[in-house]
């Protein structure tokens, strides 16, 4: 038996024009954006570099110039820092007010901070290259006469045994640390070196006053003394 063939339906040449234009757009589309990508992911694997510091200033330096309160100037001091780890702080020329006056010049205070394994800026290395080890950085910024600024990075700084936790926030005054001094007997005409560090007993407060037999250290809390071995640390 013979049936008829149905002939095959006609589709406008213009259709397979649009089609094929619509293909190419899609190619050209996904080879662009593996483009875009492949240069993101480029620029991810870079490091962080190290920036020049800024002028000083004295902007946020709390009491600024002759009152200066360290502790309280600490919020602003991590601004202008890109290391998120305070590793203590070192003030000289605490007065028994609790305060440092920059127009004298004994006066001086360092913040010392620095990076997560990794983290924060690193040294530069070649493209497409891993780095030979971890390293931490250290950067310093410091109050001196002419205000705060941070001293240049060392991307090159190596990560310590106790690298991975941050002191936390300063718990007590300088003024209550001048209060237990005065408590000791402490001569109130002298200015002290003052330093917030991490010991073997954990975070904590060393007083001195220079060319003097006053000397000691409390935990961070401020509600006990250390011993000389609980107090073994420094300020980086």
């Amino acid at each position: 038996m013979v049936t008829d063939l149905q002939p095959l339906p006609r589709v406008a040449p213009f259709r397979y024009r649009n089609d094929r234009r619509l293909g190419l757009l899609i190619i050209t589309g996904s080879f662009l954006a593996a483009i875009a990508f492949s240069l993101w992911a480029r620029e991810r694997a870079q490091p962080e570099e190290s920036v020049p510091p800024g002028p000083a200033t004295t902007t946020g330096v709390v009491g600024w110039p002759k009152r200066v309160d360290p502790i309280a100037t600490l919020a602003s001091a991590k601004e202008i820092t890109r290391r998120k780890l305070l590793r203590g702080i070192a003030m000289d020329g605490v007065t028994s007010t609790g305060t440092l006056d920059f127009s004298t010049a004994t006066a001086d205070a360092r913040y010392s901070f620095q990076s997560a394994p990794g983290q924060g800026p690193q040294p530069a290395r070649e493209h497409g290259t891993l780095s030979r080890r971890a390293y931490c950085g250290r950067q310093a910024v410091v109050i001196q006469k002419q205000g705060m600024v941070a001293q240049p990075d060392n991307s090159l700084a190596a990560c310590t045994a106790d690298h991975s936790e941050s002191l936390p926030d300063p718990r007590c005054s300088l003024a209550e640390i001048w209060a237990a001094a005065k408590l000791k007997n402490a001569p109130t005409d002298r200015v002290a070196r003052v330093e917030y560090y991490r010991s073997k007993a954990g975070p904590a407060w060393r007083f001195t006053i220079p060319n003097s037999p006053y000397r000691f250290s409390w935990y961070g809390d401020c509600r006990r003394e250390l011993s000389e071995t609980e107090a073994i640390g420094f300020v980086p």
